[in-house]
């Protein structure tokens, strides 16, 4: 079911929401092998922080990832109309401004869901951001500050109003953080009061509970955020389900196991190794979640220094789960993937401690979604 945003018609009802530490150009090109129609984001940038380098790696695209937006996040209008002029240049289809990030570090400067306690600041910055470029402008927001805060529908219609051409809304508050359960009765209040597309997020894990968030909220689309980490499988799944009802089998655990180690050589070749592989641990946890007996290797996964020493121990663990066949299976998944990026991976970019960072800090061994 197409949906139209601005001047770009979307073809899947699946949205990939920006995750501090995820959604990088290596994550988004393990989406698009396997959905290449779904939406994304890169990860939230900081408009005052490209003021003083505008050249972010963050906002660095695949020429064929579309569509794409990039994320921004602020409270200076004229500084986050000059960070959207930047996303357009860079080749995005949209630029989504991140009214909803929860974590004190982003609301204490203003930003983030800080917004939602400021509509005028948040209209201005709305109207300047869709002044200053081409493109559909997306906001992100949730519920509100708190329970006793909950503007999301007016919120909601002040961005209708002042130019946003699609909201996604997260069901919990910012007091909630992560924790509770999303209110996807109240993400169906805003849909109700807007005629733009609204995308629901929140506690979708599964084509199951996809399908049942867009029952309850009427909203157009999906945003799926959490549940994609060591799991992108997830999203296409989730849009054969939507789209023709076939539940299709999630990937087994020696599938799992190629995807992580192909993960980690695309971080290594594209971050360079020392940076590749240190942002790969936290990857590695998520595509070893949830197998029977990994918890040893897990541990272990968590403190790799080079990408042999992941292959090495990923190549154990397929032959618990999947017996000698299983280890081969993996081993020439390996060999494949080497002779693609060379006999030595991470030869790529080292310079991305230079660059302008994620706004949270990345280094946990769970990277945590960010509305």
């Amino acid at each position: 079911m197409p949906i139209k945003i601005g001047n770009f018609t979307l073809q899947s009802r699946v949205y990939v929401p920006p995750m501090a530490g995820v959604t990088d150009i290596v994550f988004r090109q393990i989406v698009r092998s396997i959905d290449p129609q779904c939406m994304m984001s890169t990860e939230m940038v900081s408009s005052r922080a490209l003021l003083a380098r505008p050249e972010s790696r963050i906002m660095d695209l695949d020429p064929d990832e579309h569509p794409i937006g990039i994320q921004i996040f602020g409270h200076e209008p004229d500084v986050m109309a000059n960070a959207a002029q930047l996303a357009q240049k860079k080749g995005a289809d949209f630029v989504d401004i991140n009214m909803g990030c929860p974590v004190p570090k982003i609301t204490k400067g203003k930003d983030g869901c800080a917004l939602m306690r400021e509509p005028d600041l948040a209209r201005e910055i709305i109207s300047t951001v869709k002044a200053a470029v081409d493109l559909p402008v997306t906001v992100k927001f949730r519920l509100g500050w708190d329970d006793s805060n909950r503007n999301a529908v007016e919120f909601g219609e002040m961005a209708e109003e002042a130019g946003a051409s699609m909201v996604t809304v997260h069901g919990r508050t910012r007091q909630q953080l992560y924790s509770g359960k999303a209110d996807w009765t109240h993400i169906a209040l805003v849909k109700k009061a807007l005629s733009i597309p609204v995308f629901g997020n929140g506690d979708v894990f599964s084509p199951e509970n996809a399908l049942q968030l867009l029952e309850i909220t009427g909203c157009d689309g999906v945003a799926v955020a959490r549940g994609t980490l060591g799991n992108p499988w997830l999203i296409p799944r989730i849009t054969k389900y939507l789209d023709h009802g076939i539940l299709d089998v999630a990937p087994d655990e020696v599938e799992r196991l190629i995807a992580g180690y192909r993960h980690s050589a695309g971080l290594a070749k594209y971050k360079g190794s020392r940076i590749g592989i240190n942002e790969s641990r936290r990857h590695l946890t998520q595509y070893t979640k949830g197998i029977s007996g990994a918890a040893p290797f897990r541990n272990r996964l968590t403190q790799i220094g080079s990408l042999t020493d992941c292959a090495q121990i990923l190549s154990e663990l397929a032959y618990v789960v999947g017996g000698k066949e299983g280890q081969e299976r993996f081993l020439r998944a390996v060999e494949q993937d080497d002779l693609k990026n060379g006999k030595e991976p991470g030869e790529g970019h080292s310079d991305r401690e230079s660059s302008v960072q994620a706004p949270v800090d990345v280094r946990a061994v769970l990277p945590v979604a960010k509305p």
